[in-house]
């Protein structure tokens, strides 16, 4: 049982290091937004958008790595609590 948990473990260290590649990942695209942002901010106050759509497109992409991140990382903590259970206890129903 103990390969289970050590299988566990194991899976969790790697799905980490994903959740750490999509995070850097997210981060850069969140860095993009930002600067195009920024850029974007010197027109007047009631001025049009002209970079608007590809601010909205920018934020979209931003998005989905940053939720793929918090679902990579939240699978990780599952394996590793997983793999710390102990390996004697199962669920009793209806008991």
């Amino acid at each position: 049982m103990t390969s289970d948990a050590d299988q566990l473990r194991q899976d969790g260290h790697l799905i980490e290091k994903w959740a750490i590649g999509w995070m850097l990942l997210s981060l850069a695209l969140w860095a993009w937004f930002g600067y195009r942002f920024l850029l974007d901010d010197d027109r007047g106050l009631f001025e049009p958008a002209g970079g608007g759509r590809a601010l909205v497109g920018i934020l979209a992409l931003a998005d989905i790595p940053t939720i793929i991140t918090a679902a990579t990382l939240v699978y990780a903590r599952v394996l590793f609590r997983l793999a710390r259970r102990p390996t004697g206890q199962q669920s009793r129903k209806g008991s």
